[in-house]
């Protein structure tokens, strides 16, 4: 499965639907945070790509969309950030990304990082990275 294709979307939602500790987790939100990743020069004639993490009161949500809604935008090189992906999940070491922000991530970060990192641990999955 490639990371962050529609296959990897389905398959992570599933996994997030179904967890009990996701649930527990966003119950805990007071309202819904919407993180957005726009890539540009993705593999599909240099389109623009769009990653969309949702985070609210009723469970965590990926989607390959823009969102108007969104409370940070994390905008860059879709190849720049799919290499310091990748090598961050090799090595578990930060890499730069190359990635400028739009909006106040730390605040959007102390809201929603107990329910990431649940998500992240119940719905990290073996992918492939494109070429």
């Amino acid at each position: 499965m490639e990371f962050m294709s529609q296959e990897h979307i389905e398959a992570m939602n599933d996994l997030l639907a179904r967890s009990k500790e996701v649930a527990a987790a966003a119950a805990e939100l007071p309202r819904e945070y919407v993180l957005v990743y726009e890539l540009t020069d993705g593999p599909v004639d240099g389109a623009t790509v769009h990653w969309q993490l949702r985070f609210s009161p009723g469970g965590t949500t990926f989607a390959l969309t823009p969102a108007p809604d969104a409370d940070v935008v994390l905008r860059g090189d879709w190849r720049a950030a799919l290499t310091a992906m990748e090598h961050s999940r090799r090595t578990g070491q930060p890499a730069d990304d190359g990635l400028t922000t739009d909006g106040d991530i730390e605040s959007l970060m102390a809201a929603i990082g107990k329910q990431f990192a649940i998500a992240r641990k119940v719905a990290t999955l073996e992918t492939t990275f494109p070429d």
